[in-house]
C-alpha cells in the first residue's frame, strides 16, 4: 500500500498526465523479458558511447580515473602498482597525448616527468596544481598529492632501517616514561 499511499498524495498537486511523465514506476518482469530489455539497453549503450566525441570520450575516461584514485585512497591499502607514476601514465594515455607534449601542457622538463612516471623522483606539489588545471578540475590537487602521502606514510612505516640510522644521530634528546 505505500505506492497508493505516495500516489494520492501526488494526485492532490499533480494530474495523472504529471505523474507519469515525471516518475518512474517499478516493473515486476519476466526473466525472459528483463533479458530483452538489458540488451536493448546494451545496444543503446553502445551506440551512444560509438557517438560521443572525442572530448567526450576523454572527460569521461579522467572522470573514471578520478573515482578509482577515490576509491583507492579510500578503500585499499598502498600498492606499488599504483603509485603517483602510475596514475599520472594512466592520466597522458586517457589524455591521448604522448608525453613530450604532456611535458610541454604542465611546463616540466621531459626527464623529470619520466623519473616521476617511473617513481625515481617524487613530484612536487606545483605539479599537482598542474595536473589540477591541465585535467579541467575533474581531478583536484589534493586527490593528486594524496596519492604522494600514501607512498610516503607507507615507507616511513616500513623503513626501519633508515629510522634506526636517522635516530642514531640525535643527542640530547626527550626521555618520555
Amino acid at each position: 500500500m505505500k505506492y497508493e499511499e505516495i500516489y494520492q498524495r501526488l494526485r492532490e498537486k499533480y494530474t495523472d498526465e504529471e505523474i507519469v511523465d515525471s516518475m518512474l514506476i517499478p516493473a515486476d518482469l519476466e526473466e525472459e523479458d528483463r533479458e530483452k530489455m538489458d540488451k536493448e539497453m546494451w545496444v543503446y549503450r553502445m551506440e551512444r558511447l560509438r557517438d560521443m566525441a572525442e572530448e567526450d570520450h576523454i572527460l569521461s575516461d579522467v572522470m573514471r580515473l578520478r573515482f578509482q584514485m577515490e576509491t583507492y585512497l579510500k578503500k585499499e591499502s598502498f600498492s606499488f602498482n599504483k603509485t603517483f607514476g602510475k596514475y599520472f601514465e594512466e592520466y597522458i594515455r586517457i589524455t591521448r597525448k604522448t608525453r613530450k607534449e604532456i611535458s610541454q601542457d604542465l611546463s616540466i622538463h621531459y626527464t623529470k616527468l619520466s623519473r616521476i612516471i617511473n617513481d625515481k623522483e617524487e613530484p612536487g606539489v606545483e605539479l599537482a596544481y598542474r595536473l589540477e588545471k591541465h585535467s579541467g578540475n575533474l581531478i583536484k590537487a589534493i586527490l593528486w598529492w594524496e596519492l604522494i602521502m600514501k607512498k610516503q606514510s607507507f615507507i616511513i612505516i616500513q623503513d626501519e632501517q633508515t629510522r634506526k640510522t636517522e635516530q642514531g644521530k640525535v643527542k640530547n634528546y626527550l626521555k618520555a616514561s
